[in-house]
Parts: structure tokens; C-alpha cells; sequence
């Protein structure tokens, strides 16, 4: 399965890790894998590294998600891409989508409330906060292809984007 889950803080993969179970993987942005010690610990758990800028590298490294789903590997993955202190649900990068659509696995939609106030984007102390992570009824994508990741998408968005009672950001 594919979980796709919002994007608020640091500790936002730290937490999932901790309460999933170990058969999860991550996808993280590939400019992590140079990152000391964050790139070597993250390699050794087996995780994906997807580009977010160079398109072709892109859609190279989401057939590399999409044949590891495809054997049987679950992978958390966040789609907005980043982050940022503000609060609001940044716009959706397909590539989730398109591995789930391809591989007809199932997506779980998972919502982090209280992230984002436990370590803001530029601080290095967490705060004591309220955390809570709620997971949403699973979807499936309908088929195969680009139309079919793409309703996946959306749906999964205004899904998450209901339960968070956050902005909904639309692309500049």
C-alpha cells in the first residue's frame, strides 16, 4: 500500500516511523541522500529517494518506487514535497498517486495534527504539543494511467484537506 500523509514538520517521518510498522519504507527527497548522517541512516532503512526539479530523474525514480511496490513493499510518502512553517495544505505531487494507480495497491490517506507546532520549520527545539495521527478510510485507485492518478489525487487531498481544517493552497 501506499500511505500518503501531510507534511508539517521534521519529526513528521521520526513519529510515522515509530507507530507503522517496519515493513514501511519512506520516499524522500533525493537532496536527503547527500545530508550527513540523515543520507547514511536513510539508506540503510531501505528508503526511496524521489526528485522533486529534474522531471526525467523524476519519473526514472517513480518506476524505481513503482517496481517496489509492485514486490510487495508498503512506502510512506509525503506529497506535498516539503513543508513550511505557515500552516496550509501545500499542493500534491503525483508521484504517489501514479506508483498506487500503476501498482493497484491501495492508498491509506493519514493526517498529522500537531506536527507542525512540536518542531517549526527552522527551529531545532520541539515544543510540548498535542500530537495526534488519524488514519483516514482507504481508497483505491480506478485504474491505471494518468487520469486515474490524478482523481487519486485529488481525492485524497480533499480528503486530508477536510480532516485537517487547514488552508488549502493552491499552486502560485
Amino acid at each position: 500500500c501506499v500511505v500518503v500523509a501531510n507534511h508539517a514538520s521534521y519529526v513528521d517521518s521520526m513519529l510515522l516511523g515509530a507507530l507503522l510498522p517496519p515493513r514501511f519504507g519512506f520516499a524522500a527527497k533525493r537532496e536527503l541522500a547527500g545530508a550527513p548522517f540523515v543520507g547514511a541512516a536513510l539508506r540503510r532503512l531501505g528508503c526511496a529517494y524521489v526528485e522533486r526539479f529534474d522531471a526525467a530523474r523524476g519519473v526514472e525514480d517513480t518506476q524505481a518506487l513503482l517496481a517496489r511496490v509492485r514486490a510487495g513493499e508498503s512506502f510512506v510518502i509525503f506529497p506535498e514535497g516539503t513543508f513550511r512553517r505557515a500552516p496550509g495544505l501545500l499542493p500534491f505531487k503525483l508521484g504517489a498517486f501514479v506508483t498506487a494507480a500503476e501498482a493497484g495497491a491501495p492508498l491509506l490517506p493519514l493526517a498529522l495534527h500537531g506536527t507542525r507546532s512540536l518542531l517549526r520549520a527552522g527551529a531545532w527545539l520541539p515544543e510540548r504539543v498535542p500530537v495526534e495521527v488519524r488514519l483516514l478510510p482507504p481508497m483505491r485507485p480506478a485504474g491505471t494511467g494518468w487520469d486515474a492518478a490524478v482523481a487519486a489525487r485529488d481525492a485524497a487531498r480533499r480528503a486530508l484537506a477536510a480532516e485537517l481544517r487547514e488552508p488549502v493552497l493552491d499552486p502560485a
